[in-house]
């Protein structure tokens, strides 16, 4: 059971209030072993990944304290935090700010905030080297800095993916490894408003430092944007075709929660579809599998698609429930016309989709030092290759057994079938979100070797039933 508690430390000479945050779980610094799943092992302090929490616009502690309780249970509720949570020492400082962040930015931190109060602005506001934005990065840094022993450890700078447009790009090079800022907002409409990930670079001359920050409210889903790299799963706009390709060359540094190739070689999450390790297909009147194939939308809405039907990281804005066809979607009006930021909310709050749920786990590990050994080259773009090709073929089993993914499998798919989201109840089997991978060339493990197509025609099922 994880420790939950939050502690508050004497008023500093400033006034402002620091806070220990389920100090239990991280005092030991015990994490599972991936090399041993029954057993646990010691990571180093300086291998501790260090969460600070600030609050911009409260002015009162008790409203900042309720929510620091809220982000903490919610933060366990995910099950990868909750299994690692030996690694995570997450500290919190409070400080009373002369009015609510707003727009116009005189708040004690300056975040910018949209018109109508209910969320942070977009755009650039804290990029600027004068005024509100210089203050925002200024203050922001001092108060990370003012944690003792806060883990300043980065990823080495200067350094290249050789890579096209791909989700995670070469800005990860120079950022912090082992720190995550999250800034929670209050407004005068909100306890804590709608919120982004940003990457914040300490002022000149130290502007080649950069720490991800989660801004606002949806606290988890911001903080898995800051801290595991992952990317949103809803459709912002409708009809929009994304221009990001996947990483030639396979690496945990740059892999995405998102694919953007529907071939079946080039899908990540390949192992976790009913071609993958647990083999699946619909029998009698069953329902067909569903969980692990291309599901359409990632931000844009074609030429991206994710992992499960709902997530954490998926959200409401402009989602479809059930069909691409939009005036027979149930997110459409009676007269079948869509309202823009209407969509179908696929937000799942109590957990991550099983590729999500991996590749945070992979982002722990990576940045404790877990998956390293002594014969990894210098080269670190190399090794996030070596690590890669060593979890695919070493780790990925003693994951899959310390989280029971074979189980979390068979539970998903049997709720997934009792889905009822059509206009007329239609089961979400019978969706057009979703479709298995496009044409690919490839051997199995018995050496038979087929090639894939797709038909809209043949449901899931049916092409497992032509692969034989």
């Amino acid at each position: 059971m994880a420790d939950t508690s939050v502690v508050a430390g004497p008023a500093r000479t400033d006034g402002s209030i620091p806070y220990e945050i389920g100090k239990v779980n991280w005092k030991d610094r015990t994490i599972p072993d991936i090399r041993n799943p029954s057993a646990q092992v010691q990571i180093e302090e300086n291998r501790l990944i260090d969460v600070v929490i600030l609050g911009d616009g409260f002015t009162c502690q008790e409203d900042f304290e309720s929510l620091l309780a809220g982000w903490i249970d919610s933060f366990y509720d995910l099950k990868v935090y909750d299994l690692f949570r030996g690694v995570f020492r997450i500290r919190a400082l409070y400080r009373e700010s002369p009015e609510y962040a707003s727009k116009d930015r005189n708040s004690y931190y300056r975040v910018k905030v949209d018109n109508d109060g209910i969320r942070v602005s977009g755009g650039s506001w804290w990029r600027g080297d004068t005024g509100a934005a210089l203050a925002f990065r200024e203050r922001l840094f001092a108060d990370v800095d003012s944690f003792p022993g806060i883990n300043l450890r980065r990823y080495p700078d200067g350094l290249s993916f050789d890579e096209g447009n791909t989700a995670i790009g070469d800005w990860v090079f120079g950022m912090y490894r082992n720190l995550v800022v999250c800034m929670l907002v209050k407004t005068e409409k909100r306890n804590n408003a709608s919120g982004w990930a940003l990457r914040v670079t300490r002022p000149s001359p130290d502007n080649d430092k950069m720490v991800r920050v989660a801004v606002g409210a949806n606290a988890i889903h911001e903080f898995s944007h800051a801290f595991g790299l992952l990317s949103d799963e809803y459709i912002k706009e409708r009809e929009t075709v994304s221009s990001r390709v996947n990483p030639r060359r396979e690496n945990i540094l740059n892999c995405s929660n998102l694919s953007f190739s529907s071939k079946y070689s080039e899908v990540p999450w390949l192992h976790l579809s009913p071609w993958g390790r647990i083999s699946r297909q619909a029998a009698g009147n069953e329902a067909s599998p569903v969980l692990g194939w291309l599901w359409v939308g990632g931000n844009r809405h074609r030429g991206v698609w994710h992992a499960e039907y709902r997530c954490l990281m998926n959200g409401r804005s402009n989602n479809f429930q059930f069909t691409q066809d939009a005036a027979s979607d149930p997110t459409a009006q009676p007269d079948g016309v869509y309202q823009n930021d209407k969509g179908a909310d696929l937000r799942d709050k109590s957990r991550f989709c099983l590729w999500c749920q991996e590749l945070v786990c992979m982002r722990i590990l990576e940045r404790t030092d877990q998956l390293q050994e002594p014969t990894d080259p210098a080269d670190f773009v190399e090794r996030g290759q070596i690590w890669y090709a060593r979890w695919k073929s070493e780790l990925r089993d003693n994951y899959w057994s310390l989280f029971g993914v074979s189980e979390q499998i068979r539970d998903y798919e049997a709720a997934y079938a009792g889905m009822r989201v059509g206009p007329a109840g239609e089961a979400l089997e019978m969706s057009d979100l979703y479709a298995p991978f496009d044409a690919d060339t490839h051997t199995h493990a018995h050496t038979h070797t087929h090639t894939h197509t797709h038909s809209p025609g043949l449901d899931a099922g049916m092409w497992l039933v032509l692969l034989a």
